[in-house]
């Protein structure tokens, strides 16, 4: 349970510093979004870590980190290039 609480922990904290890149690169619809989940990743957190459908979330959650880090990290190397 407490690594599940830990790891809800971890990706909200993630997605809040996912919004704030989001936000700086002039991508507002998606730090919204993405705060949004940040918050309510916090708000589920102790159900997320108690819950057979936490497993779900939390890896889902996880991939869908990975795909925001991606197209940030595109979206900043195009800001650079241009």
């Amino acid at each position: 349970m407490s690594d599940r609480l830990a790891l809800a922990s971890r990706y909200a904290d993630c997605l809040r510093r996912l919004a704030a890149t989001a936000s700086r690169l002039g991508l507002a619809d998606l730090a919204d979004a993405i705060a949004d989940l940040s918050r309510a990743v916090d708000r589920m957190a102790n159900d997320l870590a108690v819950s057979d459908y936490g497993v779900v979330v939390l890896g889902r959650a996880g991939r869908l980190i990975g795909t925001v880090e991606r197209v940030l990290a595109k979206k900043s190397r195009e800001a650079v290039l241009h």
